[in-house]
């Protein structure tokens, strides 16, 4: 099958419909059908709850930047269907993704006659990246996890040149587990046999649950901790927030390990390639700014450790400002705890929604759980309403004022429309 742009996000999109469903056979016979493309290049290999995102990108740049051809696949897409599909910081583009998918296709119709099922979308969407690398002759890929580690998609990889584990916390608890040990213990299941892993120390409870996976593997395992991130301090970080120093602390002893062990030979990446690489990186919705008058941010906080860092970002960096918060959240995530955090640094609350969305949590009991919480609080299901009503409160008040757009990534793109003059 040959498709075109529009046809193949209508093939991609489709398949959203069939969910998320455990286990690695499908997606370990869709690559055998492709040529194991994911067996032609090394990987380094990222799980967490938090800054998994950010730190790929770190990673990626200065990888890049000390002359690699490097891949990057992160989980889900950000402001389009493809975007999760990029090599030296360069999306792929919409002639090559269809020519992608095309294959991907093919390759999925062998596996339906042969199994009597269809890959699930996130299993079409690895195996693509796979496929787009190889193609592509990239030297290495940086791999995110989509949502656990041991029986994600991403984990029928066995090249690896290291595992990394950013923070771990609260999230997924239906798939992962109700405790952080069970969780973390999920997510150290991407680290295989004598593999170099890299861990940021959240908490007892995760770092003990990596360091006996570490133990069962035979891995050495360098912990990052709140002091790496603080001596990240003088480092100019492009991404803002506070919780930026702890990814680029993991990110920074990622490239440390990789140069010291000589794990990628002939790839200098010395402190001034990373120092460099550092300060340009881009990565959105990270307590992005995107407009200036006012003050406009949008950061993808959606769940509690995630609000933690938030609010304590705005307190740092907003310091004199009366904040308007817009929310919008999945039903399945913990929306009270977000609301909680949150409400104290806000002066406004604003709920909205994620348009034809299934998981979308309706803005009005969005609101009434806000209520119990915060006094000045508004509904409105259309994210455009919202943007307006944010931006012309600000622009109205006495005082200074800011706008603060997080939760669900899906209504903060479309809501970062606004700010750019289109729906």
């Amino acid at each position: 099958m040959t498709f075109d742009y529009e046809k193949a996000c209508e093939y991609i999109d489709k398949a959203a419909s069939l969910g998320s469903r455990p286990g690695l056979g499908r997606i370990e016979r869709l690559c055998a059908i492709m040529g194991d493309p994911q067996n032609d290049m090394c990987f380094i290999h990222v799980a967490g709850t938090n800054g998994k995102g950010s730190t790929c990108a770190m990673i990626s740049s200065a990888l890049s930047a000390a002359g690699l051809h490097v891949g990057m696949y992160y989980s889900p897409a950000i402001t389009c269907i493809h975007d999760h599909f990029v090599i030296d910081g360069t999306l792929i583009s919409k002639d090559e993704y269809a020519q992608c998918v095309s294959a991907v296709y093919d390759a999925n119709e062998k596996l339906i006659k042969e199994c009597g099922e269809s890959a699930t979308m996130f299993e079409l969407e690895t195996a693509l990246a796979f496929y787009f690398f190889r193609k592509n002759n990239c030297d290495l890929a940086v791999i995110e996890c989509g949502m656990g580690g041991a029986e994600d998609a991403t984990n029928i990889i066995r090249n690896k040149i290291c595992c990394v584990i950013t923070s771990v916390s609260f999230d997924h608890m239906q798939y992962l587990g109700d405790t952080i040990e069970k969780i973390a213990s999920v997510k150290a299941g991407i680290i295989t046999s004598d593999c170099p892993v890299i861990a940021f120390d959240s908490s007892e409870e995760a770092i003990g649950a990596i360091r006996n996976r570490c133990m069962l593997t035979g891995s050495p395992l360098y912990v990052v901790t709140s002091s790496d991130a603080d001596a990240i301090a003088g480092m100019k970080l492009s991404l803002r927030g506070t919780f930026q120093k702890e990814n680029a602390a993991t990110a920074k002893k990622v490239l440390d390990v990789i140069r010291d062990k000589g794990l990628i030979p002939n790839a200098p990446v010395d402190d001034a390639v990373i120092a460099k690489a550092f300060a340009n990186v881009r990565w959105p919705f990270r307590f992005e700014k995107i407009a200036d008058d006012p003050p406009v941010f949008v950061d993808g906080a959606h769940n509690a450790d995630a609000a933690v860092k938030l609010a304590d970002t705005i307190r740092e960096e907003l310091e004199g400002y009366s904040i308007i918060l817009v929310m919008g959240m999945f039903a399945d995530k913990e929306y009270e705890k977000v609301v909680a955090t949150l409400s104290d640094i806000a002066g406004m609350i604003i709920t909205t929604q994620t348009a034809d969305n299934p998981r979308a949590l309706d803005a009005n009991l969005l609101a009434k759980c806000a209520g119990a919480y915060h006094k000045n609080v508004s509904a409105c299901p259309k994210t455009e309403d919202a943007y307006y009503l944010a931006v012309d409160t600000a622009k109205s008040g006495k005082e200074k004022a800011a706008v603060i757009a997080c939760g669900s990534l899906s209504y903060l793109n479309e809501f970062r429309g606004y700010v750019h003059g289109k729906s």
